[in-house]
């Protein structure tokens, strides 16, 4: 599977749209996209962390929120952003 960060772009698109494409999702509900980020995250062994406990959050690399968020865009085209989904409570780390 290798480092998706590193995938170039046109590989890129295609694996996300793939994901996506297989995925029961409603765009419109936050814990459907919450979901959803969290099997990304498990499915290409990024290093973000969810954390569903109290206040939604997300802990990531601006790096990884990037192909978080291409992926979220892959859906319906909409620019969900992870601030959007999380309400704001995203602490950032060097990955």
């Amino acid at each position: 599977m290798g480092n998706i960060l590193k995938y170039p772009k046109k590989q890129l698109e295609k694996t996300l749209k793939g994901f996506v494409k297989n995925q029961n999702i409603n765009s419109d509900d936050i814990s459907d996209l919450v979901r959803l980020i969290k099997d990304f995250i498990y499915e290409f062994e990024l290093k973000s962390e969810v954390e569903e406990e109290g206040k939604v959050s997300i802990t990531t690399s601006k790096e990884e929120q990037a192909v978080i968020e291409k992926m979220l865009f892959a859906i319906d085209g909409s620019k969900t952003s992870l601030t959007y989904v999380f309400d704001g409570n995203i602490t950032y780390t060097e990955i």
